[in-house]
């Protein structure tokens, strides 16, 4: 599935930096965005579609929903960035079938019981046993914010949690 250019996960979804830096990092011409909540509400749905910026189709779907539609060729003639709010979210995905050679983690929150990785980023238990079941079938796994930041690899980060 080479249509896509950039996978990644953030508690945010699409806002400034995605779609400023990314969007265009990538050459993306399409985004999709897998949250299962985000497909049922409608009205947050138009949100973000009426966020995107212009030129680029939007599309909202269930980790099943995506699947099926990235495995139908839906999406085989664009330059796809996917966007996920959660680990939880995109491991479901992968267990559905969807085939990753990278993910990166650009934001997953803050708060108790997490540990950070960057300035910008970090990362929980339950978060980090997930990514490391993806990254032991094959996927490369990365954290970075923004294009000019260094990536940081997943075994750097786990060496941090401890």
């Amino acid at each position: 599935m080479n249509e896509i250019k950039l996978a990644r996960v953030d508690f945010r979804l699409m806002h400034g930096q995605v779609i400023t830096n990314w969007v265009k990092q990538v050459a993306a011409n399409h985004i999709l965005v897998v949250d299962e909540e985000l497909e049922k509400n409608q009205f947050m749905a138009q949100v973000y579609l009426m966020a995107a910026p212009p030129g680029i189709k939007v599309n909202i779907l269930s980790p099943e929903r995506a699947v099926k539609n990235l495995v139908a060729g839906k999406f085989s003639q664009k330059n796809l960035l996917i966007l996920f709010k959660s680990v939880e979210s995109v491991k479901e995905t992968f267990d559905r079938g969807l085939q990753l050679c990278e993910l990166q983690i650009g934001g997953l929150g803050s708060g108790t019981g997490r540990v950070m990785i960057s300035n910008q980023l970090s990362l929980d238990e339950k978060e980090a046993g997930l990514l490391k079941e993806m990254a032991d079938k094959g996927v490369e796994i990365y954290f970075q914010a923004v294009p000019k930041e260094p990536r940081i690899g997943l075994d750097k980060a786990l060496e941090k949690m401890g």
